[in-house]
């Protein structure tokens, strides 16, 4: 597993490559589209079970949905970027995760590769989440390509909120999100 920058990273997700990326809750397993059944053999889940986008703007995010209820922009503003990941409806069907994170490495990337990158907690399916780079399984660290270095995360994985066909519904709190404050959040 070899340290690059974020720029080399974008290039190394654009041909297939799976890395690891630092975000302000834990550290991420990330891929391109390219990357996307490798990334879950790595770490071992059901290649059915979605994974969650990372954009680099709300713009961005919401880009990728075919509605997005007033509930899902008060969210993203009070949270975004941080740590949120909200379910709504897919343009092309079913449902997408969609986060704008804050942490400089993983921010970078994004701007770096132009895109949003597929994301998922750098853990064995089922296994704790690292909130730093040493901490990541050794067996996760052999399958990787590559790492974007930075600074640790909170180690409290983000909030999820489902939006999708018209419910609010809090799959996970997390990271300072409990359900009382998304249900105010989204009464704004």
């Amino acid at each position: 597993m070899r340290t690059v920058a974020p720029r080399e990273a974008a290039e190394l997700l654009q041909r297939g490559n799976v890395g690891l990326v630092p975000t302000e809750t834990v550290v991420g397993l990330v891929a391109g589209e390219p990357g996307l059944p490798r990334l879950a053999g790595i770490k071992g889940r059901d290649p059915a079970k979605p994974i969650a986008l990372l954009c680099p703007s709300a713009e961005e995010a919401f880009a990728l949905a075919s509605r997005v209820p007033p509930a899902a922009e008060s969210l993203a503003s009070s949270v975004w970027p941080g740590p949120l990941t909200l379910v709504l409806d897919a343009k092309e069907g079913g449902t997408v995760g969609l986060r704008v994170p804050d942490h400089p490495a993983v921010r970078e990337l994004l701007a770096a590769y132009g895109a949003p990158i597929y994301a998922t907690s750098a853990n064995p399916s089922g296994g704790s989440a690292p909130a730093k780079l040493d901490d990541v399984d050794p067996g996760i660290k052999e399958e990787v390509d590559f790492v974007v270095a930075g600074g640790s995360g909170s180690g409290e994985a983000s909030a999820v909120v489902d939006l999708s066909d018209g419910r609010v519904a809090v799959l996970r709190a997390g990271a300072g999100l409990d359900e009382v404050t998304i249900s105010r959040l989204t009464r704004g």
